[in-house]
């Protein structure tokens, strides 16, 4: 079996994030060969995401406070999140074809080259629940232009493998409201498990029930092995930096989520649809 696609992981300082909700395992960077997910500064990062949102604003039809009509009221929902202690939100960027450097500019006798960032939407841990190892993806939304493109599900795809790999979970669940059939097919396409609908669920703020769909899956489906029934862990641990991408807790012969994940991802970004030229230029989206 082919080693798993590497991830980096880089430690921030307090200062650099606003939230507090994964107790040790707090402000992580987390980056693909192609996407990087910041932890949120609210003061510095919510202004930037609201203008890649507030052109689209139906991207949160399905969220429970429906959408946001001004930066204030989008601001405040940033707020809470940050403030909860069950969520935890980055940002995510996905990464413009590299350059070359401006001349002059050599690594080892070769042009250095120089990647862009570009902003693209986020994506929460939700449903944080420490001492049950128990998380949910969740309140995602993306710029339509890289909608359908491999970026969801790359990141979503980091998203596990830092929740399993490095917050040690033993659950990680998907929630979606009965009209999403994008975001049902999504759990599925993702490898989650459907374990049933949740009649009237929550009540949106345009007054109509949701009922709710869920999906999960486990650590021992996510590594493929056999069912743990007693968790011995006895503290959430991460190596800061950890660029080795190994997998603990792996049985031979047996394949996990994970490497069927990693097909899909390649898969994507095979058949998806190109980055649209603005992120090929570098340029922000709106």
């Amino acid at each position: 079996m082919a080693s798993p696609k590497q991830i980096k992981y880089t430690q921030l300082p307090a200062t650099e994030y606003s939230q507090r909700s994964l107790g040790q395992m707090n402000g992580f960077v987390i980056e693909t060969d192609q996407i990087q997910m910041r932890p949120l500064h609210l003061e510095r990062d919510a202004p930037l995401l609201w203008e890649v949102y507030k052109n689209h604003t139906e991207l949160f039809k399905y969220f429970p406070k429906g959408s946001h009509a001004n930066y204030q009221s989008f601001y405040g929902e940033q707020e809470k999140f940050c403030k909860s202690s069950e969520f935890f939100n980055w940002t995510v960027y996905v990464a413009a074809p590299t350059t070359p450097a401006t001349s002059g500019t050599e690594v080892n006798g070769k042009d250095k080259e120089e990647r862009k960032w570009v902003l693209c939407g986020s994506i929460c841990l939700l449903d944080i629940i420490l001492p049950f190892r128990r998380f949910e993806v969740g309140a995602i939304w993306f710029h339509p232009s890289v909608q359908g493109t491999f970026v969801m599900v790359e990141t979503t795809y980091a998203l596990l493998r830092f929740s399993f790999e490095k917050l040690q979970a033993g659950r990680v669940q998907w929630k979606t409201h009965h009209e999403n059939i994008a975001s049902q097919k999504a759990a599925k396409k993702l490898g989650f498990r459907e374990e049933g609908l949740f009649k009237k669920h929550m009540i949106h703020a345009d007054g109509t029930w949701r009922h709710t769909y869920y999906y999960a899956m486990t650590d021992d489906e996510w590594f493929g092995r056999a069912e743990d029934t007693r968790d011995g862990r006895v503290a959430l641990e991460v190596v800061p930096g950890d660029l080795s991408g190994e997998v603990e807790g792996r049985e031979k012969g047996r394949e996990g989520l994970q490497w069927r994940l990693e097909r899909v991802v390649e898969g994507r970004k095979r058949e998806g649809k190109a980055l649209p030229e603005g992120i090929a230029r570098g340029e922000p989206l709106n």
